[in-house]
């Protein structure tokens, strides 16, 4: 899980500061970029990417990534993208402009995992008895509990790569 930017040279990177302070506009070479978004249109901006997360393992179900960027004006686009083998489930993309660093660090914190899990069973099947119910109830509370300590998990090890640099 512990994911380094190829693209970059870890000596030629400072650390990204993580308290609040006035917004410089970026230096250096610089990128355009158009994210995706779940139930809107596209984000688009010139800017470099800062971090990068991911947490897919072999065999997992469903796994996020995250990215962080900073645009040439100074704000930070922060981006969640989440990813499932279910069968018929559709890949999400949630994505956020933020005027500070700490913003774009309390997206990624306040992000609530346990929504991206989907239940494979219809509750309100008449043809389900209710033991069968409370067998379909009890897996999906186990998915629900995996997705978000895995995404806890990624989240921690892309904060310790922003931090440490």
């Amino acid at each position: 899980m512990n994911v380094v930017n190829a693209l970059e040279q870890l000596s030629e990177r400072p650390p990204l500061a993580m308290a609040a302070e006035a917004r410089t506009p970026v230096r250096g070479a610089t990128s355009t970029f158009m994210l995706r978004k779940s139930g809107s249109r596209p984000v688009s901006f010139s800017g470099r990417h800062v971090g990068f997360g991911n947490g897919y393992r072999v065999g997992t179900p469903l796994w996020h990534e995250l990215n962080l960027y900073q645009t040439e004006d100074g704000h930070f686009v922060a981006d969640i993208r989440v990813f499932s083998k279910a069968q018929g489930a559709k890949d999400q993309f949630h994505v956020c402009v933020a005027d500070s660093v700490e913003e774009a660090l309390q997206f990624f914190e306040g992000y609530d995992a346990r929504g991206d899990v989907q239940a494979d069973f219809d509750p309100a099947d008449p043809s389900l008895a209710p033991a069968e119910l409370m067998v379909h109830a009890a897996a999906l509370k186990y998915r629900i509990a995996e997705a978000e300590s895995q995404y806890r998990a990624v989240l921690a090890s892309f904060l310790h790569q922003l931090s440490a640099g």
